[in-house]
């Protein structure tokens, strides 16, 4: 049984998607930026800002390296993740979804949300922005790919669900 990775743009609906199709799937759940968390001691939005980018993307590359070897589970990777090709080479073998939004509906769902350093100075262009920076990175790595664009959470699980018995899941 092939392990899952969720992937893509923060706010996508990653860490709730993953969390549900684990739970439906029967597999183990293992949310990146949690450990990261417990790893740090402090939340991602004071780690970022007190260590720097760099040092967090060594904490997150770290994490993964600990959690890809064990079976049967699903993990919520960072939006991050795949822009460095080291974290990706970890779960090369993993069935990898992709999750996507609109620059619009991410606002909307983290205008409130100050735990995303990133995300900071939010406003859909700027999320245009990045969502268009990470797209080479986000595209290349995917096997699935699902919009979570005015569905429920619910909606959207069953869809990747569907896709992954596609693959043979």
């Amino acid at each position: 049984m092939k392990n899952i990775a969720f992937i893509g743009m923060m706010g996508s609906g990653k860490t709730v998607t993953s969390r549900i199709v684990a739970e439906k799937l029967g597999m183990n759940y293992i949310d990146i930026d949690d450990c990261l968390v417990a790893r740090m001691g402090m939340p991602i939005s004071v780690a970022f800002i007190t260590l720097g980018e760099k040092t967090f993307r060594d904490y997150e590359h770290d994490v993964m390296c600990e959690v890809v070897w064990q079976d049967n589970f699903v993990i919520s990777c960072g939006g991050g993740i795949p822009l460095h090709k080291r974290n990706m080479d970890l779960i090369e073998n993993f069935i990898k979804v992709r999750l996507t939004a609109s620059p619009e509906e991410i606002y909307n769902r983290t205008k409130d949300d100050f735990s995303r350093p990133l995300l900071k100075d939010n406003s859909p262009q700027k999320i245009a922005g990045m969502i268009a920076e990470r797209e080479e990175a986000y595209s290349k790595y995917a096997d699935i790919t699902v919009s979570t664009d005015g569905k429920t959470i619910e909606e959207v699980a069953d869809e990747v669900i569907r896709e992954l018995k596609k693959l043979g899941r």
